[in-house]
């Protein structure tokens, strides 16, 4: 078990594996299910994501209809070609938009690591699938990934909104998802 990142960093490298390794080890031993029970469930999770994405980005609006739309608009600002940013934060601001667009029309999402900041792992890990062309298990490795990260900071701080104000979601969500890409590029 670790409980923080000196000790999470320090089990991968005394057994030589991936931080995502570690993860799904210490599933099976907290839950007691089988690894390919906790990979399925994971898959799910992906599922979850890829649907929210696709489905944010064909165009959803909130219940209220105050907000939604805007993850098409920024794909149509990409295709434009005249952008200022680079195109892969572009990329994945605009699918973490879609994410959160389909919670706020109360479409299914994961939170990850909660509701309000449920776009940005996906939106992360969706912006650079084509260019690093993952295989489905290295993208269920990367929710591994950025899931040790959450599992850290909410033992030890908070990724409560209500509790830390944004940056505890968003912040804890992007440091989740800087990590995982970090493993996924091959970096430790």
């Amino acid at each position: 078990m670790f409980r923080n990142v000196a000790e999470l960093v320090e089990l991968a490298e005394k057994e030589q594996i991936k931080i995502a390794e570690v993860m799904i080890r210490q599933e099976i031993e907290v839950s007691g299910r089988s690894r390919e029970e906790i990979v399925a469930q994971m898959d799910r999770h992906l599922e979850v994501m890829e649907r929210a994405v696709e489905r944010g980005l064909q165009g959803v609006v909130s219940r209220s209809g105050l907000t939604g739309g805007d993850a098409m608009r920024m794909q149509r600002y990409i295709e434009a070609g005249r952008f200022l940013s680079g195109e892969t934060i572009l990329d994945a601001v605009s699918k973490a938009m879609a994410t959160n667009e389909v919670n706020a029309s109360m479409g299914v999402i994961c939170a990850t690591p909660t509701a309000g900041s449920a776009g940005v792992v996906p939106g992360t890990l969706f912006a650079v699938k084509e260019k690093l062309q993952p295989t489905r298990i290295e993208m269920i490795e990367f929710l591994f990934t950025a899931g040790a990260f959450g599992y850290v900071v909410a033992n030890n701080a908070s990724i409560s909104g209500a509790a830390g104000g944004c940056q505890a979601e968003v912040g804890s969500a992007a440091g989740m998802a800087a990590a995982a890409l970090v493993e996924w590029a091959g970096g430790t």
